[in-house]
């Protein structure tokens, strides 16, 4: 094939790749389930408007969690009230709620109720802090197709140059940690087991303290001669190598696919007459094949960065104490003393099909940053309560994202 007809495929392979990473990164959030209380006083017997106002409250801390706010009524259907209006706007966007709990008592109304909703209108809602993200070593698919050239280390190396590209991308990220070892990707993607991937997911945002985890694999590595040398066909060819890497960012609490992004290319291999390539060496990332692949991670990185920009930052409650509760975000992550947060209650279930759903919990407590470490803060009940019912994996939201 001349080269100039090599190239324009080559770039034509590249937009495509593009394209699809494109496609990936934006593919909507999965809904959220929330559940939220709400309560009102009753006025004069009317047991309707309390019911509306309480409706509201509990609508409110329930869009709070993804940034939304209540301005006006509308209809909700389901539930008890199927007959009630209320009307919601906010960035967070509502598919379905249902009332699960109403009681009256002492001249109040209080509502339980459980909320669907959606992150759609691309606004950028409660993301003072920035996000933890473990990014784990990239595997390979077919360990066989490293053998030219001895690229096995070309995982762990692109990892961390996708780290360090993804962290210094601005303000939405820190990026806390990047492991040292294959952890079983290529193994549960063989076996088709995503339950084993979000476990995985789940397991290693605990143990690194992160919201976000990012994993990879490189599908293709194989190598092929290009064209014709210039004593005969395929005698003194070039040899070309692809390369197509899929990222995998899981939610760490949930152990959900926040989103799937790939990119593919083929570019000259410029180290035929060695055996053995250094992967983290300033040559091979400045040859054809480094400086295409340096590209490639560039875009997952944008992609990337781009997807978590408006995702709220959450942080994992690991002590309780009296009044007084400690969690995984700190200096590193924007917090400073006096901040309020809300507490939410994580009640994750694993349904009938054996798969593992989430359920968040907005609670009554507010908290306010009273001390900020490096990589974790400690906050106070604003009144003499007790933190009652408020466990160790629950998590805070900031209470400015309401």
């Amino acid at each position: 094939m001349p080269l100039r007809e090599f190239d324009a495929m080559r770039l034509c392979y590249r937009y495509l790749s593009c394209l699809l990473l494109a496609l990936l990164v934006s593919v909507p959030a999965h809904a959220r389930w929330i559940e939220a209380q709400g309560d009102a006083i009753i006025i004069d017997n009317d047991v309707a408007g309390a019911r509306a106002q309480a409706l509201e409250v509990a609508i409110s801390q329930a869009l709070m969690v993804s940034g939304g706010s209540v301005s006006s009524v509308q209809q909700v259907v389901d539930g008890v009230l199927q007959a009630t209006e209320t009307q919601w706007r906010g960035k967070g966007s509502v598919d379905q709620v249902d009332i699960v709990r109403e009681e009256v008592r002492n001249g109040r109304i209080y509502l339980t109720v459980r909320a669907d909703i959606w992150n759609r209108d691309g606004s950028c809602p409660g993301t003072e802090y920035k996000k933890s993200v473990t990014v784990t070593p990239f595997e390979i698919a077919e360990r066989s197709q490293a053998v030219y050239g001895q690229v096995y280390r070309i995982g762990e190396v692109s990892a961390e140059r996708f780290s360090r590209q993804l962290g210094s991308r601005g303000q939405n990220l820190t990026v806390k940690h990047t492991m040292g070892r294959d952890v079983g990707l290529n193994k549960a993607l063989q076996q088709r087991d995503l339950q084993q991937l979000g476990r995985l997911a789940r397991v290693i945002g605990q143990d690194n303290d992160s919201q976000y985890v990012v994993f990879g694999v490189y599908n293709d590595l194989s190598v092929f001669k290009n064209g014709s040398g210039v004593f005969g066909p395929l005698v003194s060819a070039r040899y070309q190598r692809n390369y197509s890497l899929t990222l995998y960012m899981m939610d760490a609490y949930s152990g959900e696919i926040v989103t799937r992004a790939n990119v593919s290319d083929s570019a000259r291999w410029d180290f035929d007459d060695q055996p053995e390539v250094d992967i983290a060496a300033n040559y091979f990332w400045t040859s054809s094949f480094g400086s295409s692949l340096q590209q490639g991670l560039n875009e997952l990185a944008q992609g990337i960065d781009g997807k978590l920009r408006c995702e709220a930052a959450r942080g994992r409650i690991v002590r309780v104490e009296g009044q007084e509760l400690q969690i995984n975000l700190g200096e590193v992550n924007g917090v400073k003393a006096g901040d309020m947060l809300r507490v939410v209650h994580e009640a994750n279930f694993i349904d009938s099909n054996d798969n593992y759903r989430q359920k968040w919990e907005v609670s009554e407590f507010m908290v306010e940053v009273t001390q900020v470490n490096q990589t974790s803060s400690i906050a106070r009940l604003d009144n003499d309560n007790f933190l009652s019912n408020v466990q160790i994996n629950d998590w805070v939201v900031p209470a400015g994202a309401m």
